[in-house]
C-alpha cells in the first residue's frame, strides 16, 4: 500500500512559450503506514507534488501509482473512488467553507456520494470527534462565526468524512496561533497513530515537520534532493541553509553553540531534547 512516483516530471502549460517545469525526475514512495514531511524553498514544487498524489494533476513524464492504480487510466466512478482514498487539503481550506451550518459543510462530500441520512450523520459525527470539535456545541453554528483554528478543523473534517486512507496536507498550520497550531498537529498525529491513516504534510515551519513526521523529503528546483529521518535531514543543515531554508529556532541555537561546545549534537528536535544535550555537554566539560 503506497503512493509511488517513478521518474515523474510535471510542466505547466506544456508546449506553450510560457511553459514552466515544476518537477523533474521525481522518485518517491509514500508508504501507507508513515507520516511523511515534505520541505523545500518556495517554488521548489511541493504543492505540485501533492496534487499529483490524488490525481488532481497528471504527470507529463513518468508515472504515479496509488496503491498500484494509475489515475491517468481511470475514468468516471473509478477515478472518483481513487480520489476518495487520498484526501487532499489545500492551503487555507477554511476559505472554501460555504454552507450556513458546520454540519452541512462537513456533510457536503459524503452527501454527494449518495449516502443515506443515518450513514451521513455517523460520518459527520465521526469526523468532528476526530478533529476534537464538539458536535452538540458546533454542528448548528455558521462556520464563519468560528475561530480560525476551528474553521481549519471543520474544513479538514469535511475531507475526513470521506474516510480517506491517506491524508495530504498543504501548510495545515499556517496562520494559526500557537494554541491552534499545537492542537491541529496533535490531531494530525493521532489520525495516523490511532486510525492508521497515511499522512503527507508540507510545511515551511520545519519544527512542525521534524516533531511529528517519521521521514522527510527535501525538494529543490523541482527535484527530490534527499530523504531521511528528521535527524538525518538535520545533519545536512548546511545544505538546506544553502538553498534558502531556515532551520527551527532551537536548532539555530545548537548550531550557534557548536564553536564553543564542539561535542554538541545538531540533529535533535524539540526544546526538551536540546536542553538535555546542552546539559550533557556542559557536564562533560566540568
Amino acid at each position: 500500500m503506497s503512493i509511488t512516483f517513478s521518474q515523474v516530471g510535471f510542466q505547466y502549460a506544456r508546449g506553450m512559450p510560457w511553459a514552466r517545469t515544476a518537477l523533474t525526475g521525481v522518485n518517491l514512495v509514500v508508504a501507507r503506514d508513515e507520516m511523511l514531511g515534505i520541505i523545500g524553498p518556495t517554488g521548489s514544487g511541493k504543492s505540485t507534488l501533492l496534487q499529483l498524489m490524488n490525481g488532481v494533476l497528471q504527470p507529463t513524464e513518468g508515472q504515479v501509482l496509488i496503491d498500484g492504480q494509475d489515475p491517468s487510466r481511470l475514468r468516471g466512478r473509478e477515478i472518483t473512488r481513487l480520489r476518495q482514498k487520498v484526501g487532499l487539503v489545500f492551503q487555507s481550506p477554511e476559505d472554501q467553507l460555504f454552507e450556513n451550518r458546520v454540519y452541512d459543510d462537513i456533510a457536503f462530500g459524503p452527501r454527494n456520494l449518495g449516502l443515506g441520512p443515518v450513514e451521513l450523520d455517523l460520518r459527520v459525527r465521526w469526523a468532528m470527534e476526530l478533529l476534537e470539535l464538539d458536535f452538540d456545541t458546533l454542528h448548528h453554528r455558521n462556520p464563519q462565526t468560528l475561530s480560525g483554528g476551528q474553521k481549519r478543523r471543520v474544513a479538514i473534517a469535511g475531507i475526513l468524512a470521506l474516510q480517506p486512507e491517506y491524508l495530504i496536507l498543504d501548510e495545515p498550520a499556517a496562520g494559526l496561533d500557537p494554541q491552534g497550531r499545537r492542537l491541529l498537529l496533535k490531531v494530525i498525529k493521532n489520525l495516523h497513530r490511532m486510525h492508521g491513516m497515511g499522512v503527507v504534510m508540507v510545511s515551511h515551519r520545519l519544527q512542525d515537520i521534524f516533531e511529528i513526521c517519521h521521514r522527510v523529503a527535501v525538494l529543490n528546483d523541482g527535484r527530490v534532493i534527499c530523504t531521511g529521518t528528521p535527524a538525518e535531514i538535520l545533519r545536512r543543515a548546511p545544505e538546506l541553509i544553502s538553498i534558502g531554508m531556515q532551520m527551527p529556532p532551537i536548532n539555530q541555537v545548537l548550531f550557534g553553540l557548536k564553536s564553543m561546545l564542539p561535542g554538541i549534537r545538531l540533529d535533535l528536535t524539540g526544546p526538551e531534547a536540546a536542553a538535555r544535550e546542552i546539559d550533557r555537554v556542559l557536564k562533560e566539560q566540568l
